[in-house]
C-alpha cells in the first residue's frame, strides 16, 4: 500500500475586507476563508478559534474526496467467508 502526504497551509493576513462576524467565504481555488477583527486577530484563542471554524469543512471535505478516490481506485477486500 502506497503512503500519502497531508498537507496543510494557515495564513492569517492583514485585509481590508467588509464582512462582519465569522462567516465563512468559499475562494475560488476552493478555499475557505474568514475575516476577524483586529481585536481578535491579536488574541490567540480567538484567532484559534477562527482557524478551527475555517479548517474544520476544510478538513472534512478533503477526506471524504480522499476516500472517494480510494474507493474508486480500489475495490473494496470481501471478508473471508466461513463455511
Amino acid at each position: 500500500m502506497g503512503k500519502y502526504k497531508v498537507r496543510v497551509k494557515v495564513e492569517l493576513v492583514e485585509c481590508d475586507d467588509s464582512a462582519k462576524g465569522h462567516n465563512l467565504k468559499r475562494e475560488e481555488d476552493g478555499s475557505l476563508s474568514m475575516t476577524i477583527s483586529e481585536q481578535d486577530a491579536i488574541s490567540i484563542d480567538n484567532c484559534e478559534k477562527a482557524v478551527l471554524m475555517a479548517a474544520h469543512p476544510t478538513i472534512r471535505d478533503a477526506i471524504s474526496k480522499h476516500l472517494s478516490d480510494i474507493s474508486k481506485k480500489k475495490p473494496l477486500k470481501k471478508p473471508n467467508q466461513e463455511k
